[in-house]
């Protein structure tokens, strides 16, 4: 294996280490997301629309979630604070 093929692997390992980290309270929750940002977020646009549906609607909804998974219907989930995707060692 060759050091791009290498660094390719370890590429893709870690982008779907931290796409799969929160997805089954995430994922669950979309439609709760999408009915809670006009509400919360009347008028707003680009960024500022982007940050208020994080701020106000995902980040509350998700963790509520991972709290009681019944409140998206969600089947697992992984606790907000373990804080992220693992580092792989290496030091690359």
């Amino acid at each position: 294996m060759s050091t791009r093929q290498f660094a390719g692997v370890l590429a893709a390992l870690a982008l779907c280490s931290s796409t799969a980290w929160g997805a089954a309270c995430a994922t669950a929750c979309k439609d709760e997301i999408a009915v809670c940002a006009p509400q919360q977020c009347p008028g707003l646009r680009g960024h500022k629309l982007q940050r208020c549906k994080r701020a106000k609607c995902r980040k509350p909804i998700v963790l509520s979630c991972y709290h009681d998974l019944s409140v998206c219907g969600a089947t697992s989930a992984r606790p907000p604070s373990a804080g992220g995707p693992p580092v792989l060692p290496g030091g690359w």
